[in-house]
């Protein structure tokens, strides 16, 4: 027997001589119909994993052998934003490897892919190989990006962070300190918006430049206040600078905020956003008989996982 093909075959089967004269020469395939063969070799098609039984008799004695056929699998390769992906194969047997060579664009990581199956299974996989057995079948590869957190601002910084300034006052507050202000051990430094005893105000600082949050999934700060029961911090987005945070439709709210010493991660979903704005805090604040303070130290974005079941395009 020999065959050649990948994803269809032709076995040609070779007899001795003398078929059709002294010789019985028959061939089965899958245990279908046996035929007689006369000439020395015949060609026999496959479109799908099989068997060929060849048999010669002399009409005393009968040979028989048997071959196996295993078609290779095409692999495609199917498209997911944030990269591209190539494989070291176009098709292979279900016993082989298949390596995943990833391209993924700027600001983006591989986190493994989705194997989608002819039948419309899937089987998920974390690394960069697979084995063709996972599909017993053609396959389709769809690679998962994530789109890299973004911070915005942080602790540690050892300089001045320009990156919030200022937005809005309301005309019954008073704004009394913001900056980047640093800890006693002066390494630490972190927006603080504060207000005078007794005011009763609405403040907001905001990025003094639009930031593109497509492909961004949440928004998220890290705050804390020195008052936890009158004070109400929002997080948001917002598209001008002249615009209080919430009367941007999306918006977190807590209240009251814990102590200085413990501190609260507010959260947005931002997945329905696409495209720039301003990033803004505000702080909404009731009169106090004590001078009180809210402190920001991280401000950040978290990337936004694409995925056969998410595509992103």
């Amino acid at each position: 027997f020999s065959e050649e093909g990948t994803t269809e075959k032709t076995v040609t089967v070779t007899y001795p001589k003398g078929c059709g004269s002294t010789l019985t020469c028959t061939y089965q395939k899958d245990e279908g119909e046996v035929v007689e063969v006369t000439a020395e070799t015949v060609e026999v098609p496959f479109t799908k994993d099989g068997n060929i039984v060849g048999t010669v008799s002399d009409g005393t004695n009968t040979v028989s052998s048997t071959y196996t056929v295993q078609l290779e699998r095409t692999i495609s390769i199917g498209t997911v934003k944030g990269g591209s992906i190539t494989v070291d194969k176009e098709s292979a047997l279900l016993s082989e490897s298949v390596n995943i060579t990833t391209s993924p664009n700027a600001s983006f990581t591989y986190q493994g892919a989705t194997l989608v199956c002819e039948d419309g299974s899937t089987k998920t996989i974390t690394g960069t190989t697979f084995n063709m057995s996972e599909c017993n079948s053609d396959l389709t590869v769809y690679p998962t990006w994530k789109r890299n957190d973004r911070t915005i601002m942080w602790v540690g910084q050892v300089a001045a962070n320009p990156t919030f300034s200022q937005a809005l006052v309301d005309v019954g507050g008073t704004f009394t300190n913001y900056g980047n202000s640093a800890d006693s051990s002066g390494y630490r430094y972190y927006l603080v918006l504060s207000n005078k005893t007794g005011t009763i105000s609405r403040l907001q600082v905001a990025t003094t430049s639009t930031i593109d949050v497509t492909d961004y999934r949440v928004l998220w700060m890290n705050a804390w206040c020195t008052d936890n029961t009158r004070t109400t911090m929002i997080l948001g987005i917002a598209t001008n600078r002249s615009t209080w945070v919430h009367g941007v439709a999306s918006k977190v709210t807590k209240y009251p905020m814990n102590s200085y010493d413990s501190r609260s991660d507010i959260q947005l979903n931002i997945e329905s956003y696409s495209g720039n704005y301003y990033i803004a805090i505000q702080r909404l604040y009731t009169a106090s008989s004590t001078y009180n303070s809210c402190n920001v130290d991280v401000v950040g974005l978290t990337g936004t996982t694409y995925s056969y079941t998410n595509r992103g395009i």
